[in-house]
């Protein structure tokens, strides 16, 4: 049986790494771009079931994008990404532009790795009827019984992250408390407040591994409590 394939296109790496890992483990066929040049190019040499594409790219808005893929792949189906905020005149152009060209799923940012696995799983298997329009993926995880109790661990981590001001991207680097830890997540005292379904990553210490905030909340005015699970 022939496998899904899928293209991902952002000019964020973390985010191409954890869609790209986390859609692999589903045993899709990834390929990843991060300029619009890199995603016509791989268009032109294979043809993609699935394009996730951000709105906002650094060489060409994304519905522009969009448009060239489906002149080349008529069949592509999109998943629309951005980390925009829009207001209700914004958000009716952009989907009356993107369901014109194909667009099935809006999802913002910071996003919810499994939920999106779970949208791509029903886009490709035609399992779920799409109407026109975006229909709006939650930002929240279900929470499920940890499988491997974490151990203890009291050390400094460093992890560092992409937060959008005056709407451009701006890289943090960030460090917390460790609380507990194990080979699928950690436990974290921070001072930023982390949100649920952030995408973050860690740096050589910790194996330059890419972790999604699953759960998090204040405990005092100045200390965020969160869970991390690794991507």
């Amino acid at each position: 049986m022939k496998k899904s394939s899928i293209l991902v296109v952002d000019d964020h790496h973390l985010i191409l790494y954890a869609l790209a890992r986390a859609l692999k483990e589903d045993a899709y066929v990834v390929e990843t771009a991060d300029t619009v040049t890199e995603a016509i190019k791989k268009v032109s040499e294979c043809s993609f079931d699935l394009c996730l594409l951000d709105v906002h790219l650094s060489d060409m808005n994304g519905l522009g994008l969009m448009k060239r893929i489906r002149e080349i792949c008529p069949e592509t189906k999109f998943i629309i990404m951005t980390a925009s905020c829009l207001d209700a005149s914004e958000l009716s152009e952009l989907n009356k532009e993107a369901v014109a060209n194909g667009a099935c799923y809006f999802i913002p940012k910071p996003f919810n790795l499994w939920e999106i696995r779970d949208v791509v799983q029903q886009v490709l298997t035609g399992k779920q009827k799409l109407e026109a329009g975006f229909n709006f993926t939650g930002r929240y995880f279900e929470k499920k019984a940890r499988k491997t109790p974490r151990k203890p661990c009291k050390e400094k981590v460093r992890f560092h992250m992409s937060v959008i001001d005056q709407g451009n991207y701006t890289r943090w680097s960030l460090e917390a408390q460790a609380v507990d830890i194990n080979d699928s997540g950690i436990g974290l005292l921070s001072q930023y407040p982390l949100r649920e379904s952030q995408v973050i990553g860690f740096d050589e210490k910790m194996g330059n591994r890419t972790g999604v905030v699953v759960w998090s909340k204040m405990i005092d005015e100045e200390t965020c409590r969160a869970g991390i699970r690794f991507a």
